[in-house]
C-alpha cells in the first residue's frame, strides 16, 4: 500500500485525492467483525468487515447488507455516518463509515468537563436517539463505548447500530424505545453526576415511553432547579423577617409591661404619699400636754414607718417578678427608688422632729 504524500506547503498533494484505498489499518477485532482505518481522497473512513470464517457465510453477509441498509438511512449530525457497502482488495466486503476523531464518553467524561458541557452531550444524545425512534428503529445496544464524543467540539457520535438490531437467525427484535432509554437510565449517573437520579431510576422502570416525554420531565426537573434557589431564599426571607417580628413583638411586650409596672409604681408611690400625707395631717389634732395625745403621736409614728415598709415589701415583690439579669429588673429599681426618695424629701420637712425617721 502506497503512504500518502503531502506537499511541502502543507496542503495535500493532489494524488492524496484518489479512489483508491491507502494506508489500510487493523484498528481493532471482535468475534466476527474487523475494524480498519483507511484513507481515500485525502480524508480518513472505518471500514467494517466480517472475519474470513464467517466472510461468505449467507447469515452473516445478509446482516452486513442489513446493517448497511440501516446505517445508510441514518442521516444525523450526532449519529457516525455510513457511506456505502463495497469490496476492498486485501479486505473483503466492507462497511464504510464514517471515521470519528473523539473519545468514548468515559474517556471524556475522566476530563471532568463543566456542567454546562455534561448538559449538552446530553441533548445531542437524545437528539440522535429521538431521531432514530422516529425512524422506527432501536439501537439495542446503548452504552458508553458505543458513544464518542469528538476531540473538536465534543460533539456525540453515536456509533456501532450494527448486529444490535437483529438476532443470529436475522429476526427483527422489538423496536421498543423504552430498551433504549432503560440503557440512558443506567448511564445518567456517569454522564450527569449528582443530577437525575430520579429520572435514570424512572428510566430504568421503563416510566417513559418515548424520548418526548424523558424531555418533559427532564425540562421540568430543570426549572425546578432554577426556581429551587429563588425558592429556598424567599423562605429564608420569609424566616428571617418571622424572627425579626417575633423578636420585635416580644421586646414590644417587656417594653409594655415595663410601662404597666411604671405606672403600677406610680400608682404605689402616689397611695402612699396619701397614707404618709393623712398621718402628717392628724398631727394638728395632738396636745403635747395630754398623755392620750400623746399615745395617739406615737402610733402615728408606727403607723408611719409601717406604711413606707409596706410600700418596699410590695417593691421587692415587683422587682422579682424580673429575672436577676433582666435590665428591666434594675430599671424598675431605680425608678422606684428615684420616686421614692423624691416622695420623702417631699414629705420630710412636714414632719414634727419626732415623727421624722430620714
Amino acid at each position: 500500500m502506497t503512504p500518502s504524500s503531502s506537499s511541502s506547503s502543507g496542503f495535500i498533494a493532489p494524488t492524496d485525492f484518489s479512489s483508491e484505498w491507502r494506508d489500510i489499518t487493523l484498528a481493532h477485532s471482535r468475534t466476527h467483525t474487523l475494524i480498519y482505518t483507511a484513507t481515500r481522497y485525502g480524508r480518513r473512513f472505518l471500514l467494517k468487515a466480517p472475519t474470513q470464517d464467517v466472510a461468505n457465510l449467507t447469515d452473516y453477509r445478509l446482516q452486513q447488507e442489513r446493517e448497511f441498509q440501516l446505517g445508510i438511512r441514518l442521516v444525523h449530525p450526532n449519529i457516525a455516518a455510513t457511506y456505502s457497502l463495497e469490496e476492498i482488495s486485501g479486505v473483503g466486503r466492507c462497511i464504510v463509515q464514517e471515521w470519528i476523531d473523539g473519545v468514548t464518553l468515559l474517556e471524556w467524561m475522566q476530563t471532568r468537563p463543566v456542567q454546562a458541557a455534561q448538559e449538552r452531550v446530553l441533548a445531542q444524545l437524545l437528539d440522535a436517539l429521538e431521531y432514530i425512534h422516529s425512524l422506527q428503529l432501536v439501537h439495542h445496544d446503548l452504552k458508553a463505548d458505543n458513544i464518542l464524543i469528538t476531540r473538536n467540539g465534543a460533539n456525540v457520535k453515536l456509533i456501532d447500530f450494527g448486529l444490535s438490531a437483529t438476532d443470529a437467525t436475522l429476526s427483527p427484535v422489538a423496536n421498543d424505545p423504552r430498551k433504549d432509554i432503560a440503557a440512558l437510565g443506567r448511564l445518567l449517573p456517569r454522564m450527569v453526576p449528582d443530577r437525575y437520579r430520579l429520572i435514570a431510576r424512572r428510566c430504568k422502570k421503563g416510566t417513559y415511553p418515548n424520548i418526548a416525554a424523558l424531555r418533559k420531565d427532564i425540562d421540568r426537573y430543570k426549572r425546578f432547579s432554577r426556581l429551587l434557589p429563588v425558592f429556598l431564599s424567599a423562605v429564608l426571607l420569609g424566616m428571617a423577617v418571622m424572627l425579626f417580628y417575633i423578636s420585635w413583638h416580644e421586646r414590644r411586650e417587656e417594653q409594655l409591661r415595663f410601662e404597666a409596672m411604671t405606672a403600677l409604681v406610680e400608682s404605689y408611690v402616689s397611695d402612699e404619699r396619701d397614707c404618709l400625707m393623712a398621718i402628717i395631717n392628724r398631727y394638728d389634732s395632738f396636745d403635747v400636754n395630754n398623755r392620750e395625745d400623746m399615745q395617739a403621736y406615737h402610733d402615728c409614728s408606727v403607723e408611719y414607718n409601717a406604711c413606707i415598709r409596706a410600700q418596699w415589701t410590695i417593691r421587692d415583690s415587683l422587682v422579682n417578678l424580673y429575672d436577676e439579669n433582666d435590665p428591666y429588673r434594675e430599671q424598675l429599681w431605680h425608678l422606684w427608688m428615684h420616686r421614692e426618695t423624691e416622695l420623702l424629701n417631699e414629705l420630710n420637712p412636714l414632719l414634727p422632729a419626732k415623727l421624722n425617721t430620714n
